[in-house]
């Protein structure tokens, strides 16, 4: 009776080894390809890196390797038929693409109105976004939501200056040095440095151009990744959204990992900081707090901008989901 006793004991201790076993290997973070790094844009390496440098991944058991996030709608497509299915990216790059028949949608919003601006020489006479008529404006890309911007102010201002594309900030700042262009588009904190330093001078900060409510910077997921494996779409948007608030509520370890991800001195990125902290959303819904409102104002701002065929559509609330956000 005592042998059988003290078996079925040791079975039962050996079961508990056994299941705290499979436990801890469960527990290990799930390892996944995600789209979103950036060397320049604060606004998509500040949220990646702070959630790596407190743990969030780990803690909301994922472990993402980033690549580079899509500058565009076609290269948003190229990731997604490489097996990538989550990300960071501009609102409108995932409406565009899904609008194209790859199978993307938004979950969720973390950055509400831009950051972006139009910049012209400190010594510049021009004073307000009206003289920009007839103007060169230096801009990324011409896939660009930059791009979309000039043709946008356009538009709403009956104006008619004409998008360049330069590159990067430095690029644009030199070829307005130059006298190549008038303006330029930056959406960078690094531009707020010259402004600091006697080089360029705010023209128009575009929130005030564009409709509200807005989303700039959005979560995105495949939609078989959110049919198949939705609590990994929940985990991600979790992570980021924790990251964005830490990042609000502590401005000094932003500003350091600005400094490590940049090598910029800590009063450009205390300036980057706080611009970026301005329209930080943890709530994932973007301004307004009505996720798609702000993702329906976002695309009539493309539709106005007329920088995509005439007859361009897509349904936009069948190209949110809101379930995954808190």
């Amino acid at each position: 009776m005592r042998r059988h006793l003290w078996l079925v004991t040791m079975v039962g201790i050996c079961s508990l080894a056994a299941g705290s076993v499979v436990g801890q290997q469960s527990s290990s973070p799930e390892k996944l390809r995600a789209s979103g790094e950036h060397t320049s844009f604060e606004w998509l390496f500040l949220p990646i890196s702070v959630a790596k440098d407190r743990g969030l991944w780990t803690r909301n058991g994922l472990e993402p390797e980033f690549i580079p996030a899509a500058a565009s709608a076609v290269q948003l497509k190229q990731q997604v038929e490489a097996g990538v299915k989550i990300g960071l990216v501009n609102t409108a790059e995932v409406l565009l693409a899904r609008s194209q028949g790859t199978p993307v949608k938004i979950v969720a919003r973390y950055l509400g109105e831009t950051v972006a601006k139009i910049f012209v020489r400190a010594d510049s006479p021009m004073k307000t976004a009206k003289e920009l008529d007839g103007k060169k404006i230096g801009i990324l890309s011409a896939t660009h939501t930059s791009y979309r911007a000039v043709l946008y102010m356009n538009d709403k201002l009956g104006i008619k200056a004409e998008p360049v594309a330069l590159g990067d900030l430095e690029n644009n700042t030199a070829a307005l040095k130059a006298g190549t262009v008038d303006a330029i588009y930056s959406a960078e904190g690094a531009a707020l440095t010259l402004v600091d330093s006697g080089v360029l001078k705010i023209l128009v900060a575009l929130p005030d151009v564009y409709p509200r409510p807005y989303t700039a910077v959005v979560v995105w997921a495949t939609d078989d990744l959110i049919q198949q494996r939705p609590d990994i779409v929940k985990r991600f948007v979790k992570t980021v959204l924790e990251a964005v608030g830490y990042l609000k509520e502590h401005p000094d370890q932003a500003i350091d990992l600005y400094i490590e991800k940049t090598n910029a001195p800590r009063n450009l990125a205390g300036r980057a900081v706080t611009e970026l902290n301005k329209f930080l959303m943890p709530s994932g819904r973007g301004s307004g707090q009505d996720l798609v409102s702000a993702v329906e104002e976002n695309w009539q701002f493309t539709k106005d901008s007329g920088a995509i065929p005439v007859g361009t559509n897509v349904n936009v609330r069948d190209a949110v989901d809101v379930r995954f956000l808190p």
